[in-house]
């Protein structure tokens, strides 16, 4: 009997996420897998437009480790993309389309990045820095608009046509092999490539069914950029479940109403920011939106009224919230149905497969109800950071990821997520996080949105500052608020200042933006500022 080649060797029990399109394809290939406007594919037609994608992607040399950038919002060719890297070995780098000329150029050189594929729109923002990415073999266009497009760019639609074979790729994976590098939002500080594994992702659709809610014949409406981890992730998760995703160019209020309606869509994935404006847009009542099972909310807290005024919208829906970071491969924590409804100040417990545990400057374990920073074990937490040898030892050290979150357990086991450990506020000899005041304001009936930011002062050591929206058709003013946040919290607390703003900033999925917030304010209280070194959590080194 002749000896298996190294080929069928690997095939034979490897975990790489291209293979779980392959079984997908076995037991659904004319389901639908995929709208994206007016088109639908089905799960064979999806694959084989990946395969002659693949295919195409190698026959310009891409291998096995090579990175591939793309610039794009949410298409359909951005998965086809995603897939076909995916299954030759190669390593895709989303970038964040809200991102200049710069910064884009900083990330696809660092990525070093051999294709770069950009949709029509943003070609001019390329043209700026073009010359400059020596790196980039080849670039490509997603040809979505009437942009124009400069002649010796490819098209990428040719890469994905009849001209290559719809043969899957023989290529020897690994599950430690890199499957994307994806870079932080860069909330707080420049963002960081962060190495995400085949092993990691696949560890974690044990977690779709067990902690989502998620089950087979679910349709998911998609509008969480792919570039970020959590629409990369509820992709993949609904391919892996042979399930039909919806995807939205970007989220649009009114689309996402109307698709909800007529495709009859049973989940939905948004930050906070999406269920405070849903029922402000006009004829939101004429929708039907009794199809909706499971509601994820993410990315802010969720306000005790906001919950109560959606489930009396639509009363039977499983709501889950919790917490993630991309270095997780988007896992973390999750709260889920009547146990977030009781108690949704929890981001509830580890998903599937993750120990989650509070650290304090040591780097020993807390007793409960203790604050201290929260770390991570399991098959998903990331490979590293890309060329970060330093950064990344110290965030895994002692074999634990070191999230730069603080939180805390309650005698229940529910985990509670206190602030991040840049955010804690030093002022006047106490520890304040602008989570728990962010919490408090709001509960005021006017409050929309609140963001809390510590500024230098040299009489407080920060000041306590409330960036607010207030609701529609409502007004308050600064001493209105202040008023009220003194009959409701301590007076440590209690902001010195509120900037009430039309739109708190937000990166596109949905996260504020206090970094942009502390840059534009920065000389809020400049006659108090005292230059001394500004800490935070003086026990805890940052």
């Amino acid at each position: 009997m002749e000896l298996s080649t190294p080929l069928e060797q690997n095939l034979l029990k490897r975990c790489v996420v291209g293979d779980l399109l392959v079984k997908s394809v076995a037991k659904n290939p004319n389901n639908r897998i995929l709208r994206f406007r007016d088109k639908n594919y089905t799960y064979q037609e999806f694959n084989d437009i990946v395969n002659r994608c693949a295919n195409g992607l190698s026959s310009l040399g891409i291998e096995k480790g090579d990175k591939a950038a793309i610039l794009s919002h949410n298409c359909d060719y951005f998965l086809f993309y995603s897939w076909a890297l995916l299954k030759i070995g190669a390593v895709m780098t989303p970038i964040n389309w809200m991102l200049k000329d710069r910064e884009i150029k900083d990330i696809v050189k660092h990525s070093e990045s051999v294709f770069f594929l950009v949709e029509d729109i943003f070609i001019p923002e390329v043209m700026k820095i073009k010359d400059d990415l020596k790196g980039v073999k080849n670039f490509g266009y997603i040809k979505l608009s009437d942009a124009h497009v400069p002649d010796d760019w490819l098209n990428f639609a040719d890469l994905c046509s009849k001209k290559y074979p719809a043969d899957e790729p023989e290529i020897i994976l690994n599950d430690i092999d890199p499957a994307i590098l994806l870079y932080t939002s860069g909330t707080e500080a420049a963002p960081k490539g962060v190495i995400l594994s085949h092993g990691g992702f696949f560890s974690t659709f044990a977690s779709v069914p067990l902690d989502l809610q998620i089950i087979k014949g679910d349709i998911m409406l998609l509008g969480a950029p792919l570039f970020h981890i959590a629409g990369t992730f509820l992709s993949f998760a609904q391919f892996a479940m042979g399930n039909l995703v919806v995807l939205e160019y970007i989220p649009d209020m009114q689309e996402v109403l109307e698709l909800t309606h007529e495709e009859r869509i049973t989940l939905w994935s948004w930050p906070t920011t999406v269920y405070m404006n849903l029922p402000n847009v006009p004829g939101f009542e004429k929708y039907d939106l009794t199809s909706l099972r499971v509601c994820g909310v993410w990315g802010a807290l969720v306000p005790p009224a906001l919950l109560k005024m959606w489930k009396e919208i639509s009363p039977g829906i499983i709501y889950t919230h919790g917490w993630g970071q991309t270095e997780l491969n988007a896992m973390g924590s999750v709260n889920v149905g009547k146990n977030f409804e009781e108690n949704p100040e929890s981001i509830g417990k580890p998903y599937a497969g993750l120990e989650i545990k509070i650290f304090g400057p040591d780097d020993k374990e807390l007793p409960t109800g203790e604050v201290g920073e929260i770390v991570v074990r399991g098959k998903s937490v990331m490979t590293g950071y890309y060329k970060e040898e330093e950064k990344t030892a110290y965030a895994l050290r002692g074999g634990w990821h070191h999230t730069g979150d603080l939180g805390k357990y309650d005698e229940e086991g529910y985990l509670y997520f206190v602030d991040r450990l840049k955010d804690m506020i030093k002022t006047g000899g106490e520890n304040v996080s602008s989570a728990d005041v962010e919490t408090e304001l709001f509960e005021h009936p006017k409050v929309c949105e609140v963001a809390v930011v510590g500024f230098p002062d040299n009489i407080w050591g920060e000041t306590v500052t409330a960036f607010v929206t207030l609701n529609p058709d409502t007004k308050a003013d600064e001493k209105e608020i202040i008023a009220w946040a003194k009959q409701n919290m301590a007076a440590y607390k209690v902001p010195k200042k509120i900037i009430f703003m039309d739109e708190i900033p937000k990166n596109p999925s949905g996260k504020i933006l206090k970094k942009d917030l502390r840059k534009e304010y920065s000389d809020l209280f400049e006659n108090n500022f005292i230059k001394t070194e500004k800490h935070l959590i003086s026990s805890f080194k940052l």
